[in-house]
């Protein structure tokens, strides 16, 4: 991997996810400092590789484990040529409250984490039939937004916000 470059999507709180591309033997801290994503000396950051997926959730104790990466190591070294993502955020989990019916269900995710995994969640909170399961979808409490499944949490949220509230609703689908 030599010499190599590698294309990264990053993704920071506040901002829209950015194409980078960087040298492989550059350090995490290197090329996100390059991006004016992680000040000289500042600790107040969480940075995550890959996605979180379902297969990585602990529902156990409310949170999902995902651990955040040492950014004095080498891009090639964490494998992003294969994980292509990096997570920059204030939060190092999101609360995250999903309402249905007259219910609220609260689960804590990494902000790696992508709103299909959040919505997979939710839909085994609630007694909803696994027939019609697959028809909700997660809508922003208040709004009328539903972000796509492979948006991620940390890019839905607003700023540094370490919470978000979400209505489980049945997609509209249009008729025609």
């Amino acid at each position: 991997m030599e010499n190599q470059e590698i294309e990264l999507f990053v993704h920071a709180s506040g901002r829209k996810p950015q194409v980078v591309l960087a040298a492989a033997e550059e350090t995490l801290g290197d090329t996100l400092r390059r991006l004016d994503l992680l000040p000289a000396g500042d600790h107040g950051h969480h940075i995550f590789v890959g996605e979180a997926v379902t297969e990585t959730i602990e529902i156990e104790h409310g949170a999902q484990e995902h651990t955040t990466v040492d950014i004095d190591l080498k891009l090639v070294v964490l494998d992003l040529h294969k994980h292509r993502h990096v997570h920059v955020h204030k939060c190092q989990r999101i609360a995250v409250a999903v309402n249905f019916s007259a219910d609220t269900k609260d689960h804590k995710f990494k902000p790696n984490t992508t709103i299909g995994t959040v919505t997979d969640w939710a839909r085994k909170q609630f007694p909803i039939d696994a027939a019609v399961a697959g028809e909700y979808v997660l809508q922003i409490h208040g709004t009328t937004t539903q972000p796509r499944s492979t948006e991620h949490l940390g890019d839905v949220v607003e700023g540094d916000t370490c919470s978000i509230c979400f209505d489980l609703v049945k997609e509209v689908t249009p008729k025609g």
